[in-house]
């Protein structure tokens, strides 16, 4: 499965009306995930992605990425791989000289036998690296000047220049909350922009859950921009059952507002104890019940009868017959609650 970028149709009329069509594939296809800390025993009914985090300087980084690239093809899947630059432990104040060392070639010897796991001629990986570069000071690669990161960002995405990487496709993911665009590393350098999307009820002072609309139309903007589709490399939501059972029902429905929006990950884990949030600990684990909601078959219209939903709406009811979303229902019936 290859990405297609815009179709010779989108092209003209996408970029007149201002929303390019961006597709997986022509027939609506949306990919969706979750991920967990036993990724390679939990096989979650539905999924199309099989993701994971590898640090680099894992000493089973090289073995947790050919177990995933395994797991992804014997399961029909794409590979999504969130691979972290961590600072080698070994180097005194490693992670104030991550971005030079990495220039200057002392994390080869992580790097290279990762891509040499990761570039199979013949299976597709989303590779996301070094993400969330905007929360400053979150991460080594988390730098306050964009241009060290960038500096970072594409020499590494350099590396693999080669023809046995040309299944490879790059995901640059800022948390989207802020201005990232002094990270952004150049068009030729991205394929696809991921984006994290959370919601506690914690963040509000009502208790209450800021809605999936409400936070994924926030980070919209970065479509606009770069115009690149979009996936939420990370979504995750708390609070009681009935809480979280309508958010990830609303974010259903709200997914033919967004031709963009390709594809989503849910993050099926406590928050890690390394990365405390200010407002106490969340753990963003699904019962198998809600779970269905993430990952049941979705059903979305034609990437032509979503785009002019959202930018021709007068003729979409004229071109496109709608329809309802039976993996909605499949999924809220088996959480024990109609729709």
């Amino acid at each position: 499965m290859a990405l297609r970028r815009l179709w010779p149709f989108g092209l003209l009329l996408g970029f007149v009306l201002g929303v390019p069509l961006w597709a997986a594939r022509r027939d609506g296809l949306f990919l969706q995930g979750a991920y967990s800390y036993q990724a390679a025993s939990i096989a979650a009914e539905g999924s199309n992605i099989e993701a994971a985090f590898v640090s680099w300087v894992d000493p089973t980084a090289t073995q947790q990425v050919a177990g995933l690239m395994s797991r992804a093809r014997q399961r029909h899947r794409l590979a999504v791989i969130t691979l972290e630059p961590f600072a080698d432990p070994a180097r005194a104040n490693g992670s104030v000289s991550l971005v030079n060392d990495v220039l200057q070639g002392r994390y080869d010897r992580y790097l290279e036998p990762l891509i040499a796991a990761i570039c199979r001629p013949q299976q597709p990986v989303l590779l996301r690296f070094a993400h969330e570069m905007d929360h400053t000071g979150q991460y080594p690669w988390s730098v306050r000047q964009g241009a060290d990161y960038v500096r970072l960002y594409r020499a590494v995405w350099q590396r693999a220049q080669q023809p046995r990487c040309r299944r490879l496709h790059w995901v640059w993911s800022p948390a989207g909350n802020g201005d990232a665009r002094p990270f952004w590393p150049g068009g030729d350098a991205v394929d696809l922009i991921g984006v994290s999307v959370y919601s506690s009820p914690r963040w509000s002072r009502d208790g209450d859950l800021s809605g999936f609309a409400e936070i994924y139309q926030s980070r919209r903007w970065l479509h606009f921009l770069y115009r690149k589709p979009l996936l939420i490399a990370e979504m995750g939501v708390s609070g009681t059952p009935e809480q979280r059972r309508r958010w990830l029902l609303d974010a259903r429905d709200a997914l033919a507002r967004y031709p963009e929006l390709i594809g989503w990950v849910y993050f099926n884990a406590p928050q890690p104890r390394w990365m405390p949030l200010r407002t106490g600990h969340e753990d963003w684990t699904l019962p198998p019940a809600l779970r269905a909601l993430v990952t049941a078959p979705l059903h979305r219209p034609s990437q032509l009868c979503m785009f002019l939903d959202v930018s021709v709406p007068m003729l979409s009811p004229k071109l496109c017959a709608s329809g309802g979303d039976p993996g909605v229902a499949d999924a809220a019936a088996a959480s024990g609650s109609g729709v």
